[in-house]
């Protein structure tokens, strides 16, 4: 599944690769050649977190491509985990799909996809935490590709070069195309950069060096830490095997400044370098303002910073049905939004009202996973964006429009394994009486430390877009801005 930035288990986001596409993958073996190549994974301080191999060889009726991988290791703050994966592809002597499988086990958990060739499609089923499903994908244009895989990219590429290949959505149960991209970065001889998106949504980024035209590592900005794949074809060791015990950084930015209660709750101004190797745009919210500075940003904070542009008939619409992910036509969450309109004397107090109902619902934090709004008012549990999506339901069954948006939060207080930093985060913004306004039922309401990376209808993708963003920052600066005594 397509990369994340963090070490969670939410769907196409824990201990995950980059990839290629598969024709690319498959030339060798196409030509009778077998490839076997393996990789360790590294954390940002060299520590050993994982390793994979990858082997594409002719097969009695065709060709297999196999990636095999595992991981192991703690994040400051949380639970040990391990992760195994296997992601399989069989080859006809036409070289059309045969069979696709792919697996994951998080500490004992097991999600898997089989998929056998049935005609126009590939059937078979799901299995998830036990419980199995009956799948029927059609068969899709592009080439079935595995997102994760590095042996293509064993060899330094010629120069710039789109593709997209056809990952399997496990969670959606469709096959859906992944863009990919490999550019030379900046000047001369420094390396190429790796991108994945997923509709247009970034989805990882990194860098790839190489040594007498041979990739040798293969690195992923995280927030305030890294990530990379080394190639090791050597025979594995006592040293390089996995431990539990592996400590890897919480995500995290530790601006260096002290932030003030009176500045967040007033405005700051952030000074963000750019990242000329990937396009990205801030968005704009009623609370925040951006506008380019040279080659970065100037990012302006505060209650009504933002443009505050009213959304058209038709963003009204959009922004207040029912989703994959904010299902706000579910009885549920019609019957709570009927009860907060009664009596309510405007839009925010109606969203305040459905904020306490989601605060309520959801007694229980639960870390693991990426769940929809349904699922997470069914269990009681979440984390911040549970209650984001759960918020957004509620919003839209009254008729509000709701977006869901994932950002970085300031924390002064120690929050798993981190302290006085900028945190990954998640909350929402209604259009409520005229205008666009932040509700954050996961801390202490709205304040100008909430800095919006990726605003979306509630799809997993969007978090993973504002991760990477946020690891790819340049902070250069933050400031408090005071108004002069005589400013209205």
């Amino acid at each position: 599944m397509v990369i994340a930035t963090a070490f969670r288990s939410r769907p196409g986001c824990a201990a995950a690769l980059l990839g290629l596409m598969l024709c690319a993958a498959t030339s060798a073996a196409a030509q009778g050649a077998a490839t076997d190549v393996r990789f360790t994974l590294h954390g940002e301080s060299g520590q050993l977190i994982g390793q994979q191999s990858e082997r594409t060889a002719p097969a009695a009726d065709g060709q297999e491509i196999l990636r095999q991988g595992e991981s192991a290791f703690t994040v400051s703050g949380h639970d040990a985990t391990e992760i195994d994966e296997l992601w399989r592809l069989a080859l006809g002597a036409d070289g059309s799909p045969q069979r696709w499988q792919w697996q994951r086990r998080v500490n004992g958990k097991l999600l898997s996809v089989e998929l056998d060739r049935d005609g126009a499609l590939l059937k078979g089923q799901v299995t998830n935490d036990g419980r199995r499903h009956p799948v029927a994908a059609a068969m899709p244009a592009l080439p079935i590709g595995d997102p994760e895989a590095l042996a293509p990219l064993l060899g330094e590429p010629a120069g710039t070069k789109s593709w997209s290949i056809a990952e399997f959505d496990p969670i959606a149960l469709q096959f859906r195309a992944v863009e990919m991209r490999v550019a030379p970065r900046g000047g001369p001889g420094q390396g190429y950069v790796l991108t994945a998106a997923v509709g247009g949504r970034l989805q990882s980024v990194r860098w790839l060096t190489y040594k007498d035209g041979k990739l040798a590592e293969a690195t992923q900005p995280l927030l305030g830490s890294s990530r990379s794949w080394r190639r090791d074809d050597g025979p594995p060791t006592s040293e390089k095997l996995l431990s539990r015990g592996r400590i890897v950084a919480h995500e995290q930015h530790k601006p260096g400044v002290h932030i003030t209660q009176r500045a967040a709750m007033a405005q700051i101004r952030y000074a963000f370098g750019g990242f000329a190797d990937i396009p990205f745009d801030f968005p704009e919210t009623g609370e925040q303002r951006a506008r380019r500075e040279g080659e970065g940003w100037q990012v302006d904070i505060c209650g009504d910073c933002g443009p505050n542009t009213a959304p058209t008939a038709e963003e009204t619409a959009r922004w207040t049905r029912p989703t994959s992910w904010i299902q706000s036509g579910d009885a549920a969450f019609r019957d709570k939004a009927a009860n907060a309109r009664r009596g309510a004397r405007n839009d925010e107090a109606v969203m305040i009202r459905l904020g306490a109902a989601a605060r309520a619902r959801l007694p229980r934090i639960d870390f693991e996973g990426y769940l929809s709004a349904r699922t997470a008012w069914r269990r009681h549990a979440g984390d911040c964006t549970e209650d984001a999506l759960v918020l957004a339901a509620l919003g839209r069954a009254a008729g509000i429009p709701v977006r869901v948006v994932h950002g970085l939060v300031f924390s002064p207080g120690r929050y798993h394994g981190a302290s006085n930093a900028y945190m990954p985060h998640s909350w929402v913004i209604a259009f409520v009486d005229g205008r666009w306004k932040s509700f954050d039922i996961s801390l202490n309401g709205f304040d100008a430390t909430h800095i919006a990376l990726s605003l979306s209808d509630g799809e997993p993708e969007a978090m993973v877009e504002a991760r990477q963003v946020a690891a790819l920052l340049e902070w250069r600066a933050i400031s408090e801005v005071r108004k002069r005594p005589d400013d209205p």
